[in-house]
């Protein structure tokens, strides 16, 4: 790795298997000070399977998923194959919504609570993907006590699970508009 390099340590997938089912959750969070890249790659693979779209919220996820394929050359062509499934949602929600909520930001802190308000991102103990990293790094240093440790994991998976069920309740919505443009004044 080099300086700057993002260092993935967590994901999360709700999965439907069908409209209207409920959503199939799996995470995986890295809590020792290894390398979580290995795990990190092989576990998400499992998860995804070999079918179905994959909604994504930017190229953030693709980028470092290029990334993986780099580092471990045995997991590009299954990289390669979960990239051509991804669908990014983000432009999808620029072109076709409006909310004065948004404040011009099409950030998904700023369109979940506008687009689904019963969710929200306050009041979570981790609620941005850069405390993330730093919650990620007090987790893994050592030096916290059991209870402080145990409530840095459950604020990551909490955060991270959040961030895909918003994908799913973003999708459910935008499905049962009828429209093509979402205004709402």
């Amino acid at each position: 790795m080099r300086p700057y390099d993002h260092l993935p340590f967590q994901w999360s997938v709700h999965v439907l298997r069908r409209p209207g089912a409920e959503p199939e959750h799996y995470e995986f969070l890295a809590i020792d000070g290894g390398d979580p890249r290995r795990e990190f790659i092989s576990s998400l693979c499992a998860a995804l399977g070999e079918r179905g779209t994959i909604v994504v919220y930017s190229s953030f996820e693709s980028q470092r998923l290029s990334e993986l394929a780099s580092w471990f050359p045995e997991f590009a062509d299954r990289i390669t194959a979960i990239q051509a499934r991804l669908f990014d949602l983000l432009p999808v929600v620029r072109e076709h919504t409006y909310h004065p909520a948004y404040a011009g930001s099409y950030s998904i802190k700023s369109v979940l609570p506008a687009l689904v308000p019963e969710m929200t991102y306050d009041g979570m103990a981790v609620s941005n993907g850069q405390y993330a990293g730093l919650a990620w790094e007090s987790l893994v240093r050592g030096g916290l006590d059991c209870d402080e440790r145990d409530k840095i994991r459950k604020g990551l998976l909490e955060y991270c699970r959040q961030d895909t069920l918003a994908l799913v309740k973003i999708v459910t919505m935008l499905r049962s508009i009828s429209t093509g443009l979402i205004r709402c004044d």
